[in-house]
């Protein structure tokens, strides 16, 4: 009888040892990030499956995240917003390091799946991971497009949506109503790049504007695709996955009519008298001048220009 209660014991110190010394062990082990050296930084406490998505509910995203950072006291904080893991920086200290000082190293904007869909995988300048494609593409676009020539070149355009706004808030003044000057410098800034990069002349030009305000709306917050990539369920059950494919099939028939107008007009008799970026892509194309292939892939990504309030 002592021999059986003797070898219980054993036993169950055994059973123990085993469940609880792995336990251990990976509680002593450092956590990594994506494979690095670097530990993660802290965060607040999270529930399953959804991770730190409730702290973030009932108020605007910013500030949510203000008052986590300020109960938290870290210039770093850890969130974990369903499988994806987010760190923000929480002061100037930090945001500096990141932005300055390690801008090489996280450069690298994350491609959601919406991303991904409204940007054809990232192969325009805003989303393309840091490399040689990207600083090829962004070389082109700096001396291309923002080249002292060029935007003398463009001040006849800049003048007529300048003359536009007034125009439009000079309207708008005339009734009682409030003047929304936000929205009107909006539309503007968005038709002098629409001009700057497609020109005027394009026969579809107001389709090609409400796809732009479209894809705008669509790349807006998270879906349940962004939040659970490895989720097929996920997928299958986001309407905005969906409506984003959608709208990507859609701006890419849209684009392919503009290359060809342009193409056309550079075959004709005119010839061009001012070229806009989409010429000068398919100059480029067709000449050569840089490092990496200039596929019809790529141009439609270039071209597939965002108001500037989404870029940054």
């Amino acid at each position: 009888m002592a021999q059986d209660i003797e070898y219980s014991y054993y036993h169950y110190l055994l059973l123990a040892a085993i469940v609880v010394l792995p336990l251990l062990l990976a509680k002593l082990r450092p956590r990594r990030h994506g494979g690095g050296e670097t530990n993660l930084p802290p965060g607040p406490w999270r529930l399953p499956v959804i991770g730190n998505l409730h702290h973030l509910v009932g108020a605007l995203p910013h500030r949510a995240m203000r008052d986590l950072a300020r109960r938290h006291g870290a210039p770093l904080m850890l969130l974990h917003l369903g499988e994806l893991k987010v760190v923000v920086a929480s002061s100037a200290a930090a945001a500096r390091e990141v932005m300055r000082t390690h801008d090489a190293a996280l450069a690298t904007r994350p491609r959601t799946a919406t991303i991904r869909a409204l940007t054809r995988d990232g192969v325009g300048v805003a989303f393309a991971p840091q490399g040689e494609h990207w600083r090829q593409l962004r070389k082109l676009c700096v001396t291309e497009l923002l080249s002292a020539r060029r935007v003398r070149s463009l001040r006849g355009s800049r003048e007529a949506e300048a003359a536009s706004l007034v125009a439009s808030v000079a309207s708008a003044a005339a009734s009682s109503a409030p003047v929304n000057i936000s929205a009107l410098l909006a539309t503007y800034v968005t038709d002098a790049v629409v001009r700057a990069v497609v020109g005027d002349r394009i026969g579809n030009r107001d389709a090609f504007l409400e796809c732009l305000d479209e894809g705008v709306k669509v790349a807006a917050g998270f879906t349940l695709a962004d939040l659970f990539p490895s989720s097929r369920l996920a997928r299958a059950f986001s309407g905005a996955a969906r409506r984003a494919e959608l709208h990507g099939a859609k701006m890419s028939r849209l684009m392919n009519g503009v290359i060809e107008e342009h193409r056309a007009r550079r075959k004709s008799a005119a010839g061009v008298d001012e070229e806009d970026l989409v010429d000068v892509l398919l100059r480029i194309q067709t000449d050569g001048g840089l490092h990496v292939p200039l596929e019809i892939g790529t141009i439609r990504a270039v071209i597939t220009v965002r108001p500037p309030y989404i870029e940054l």
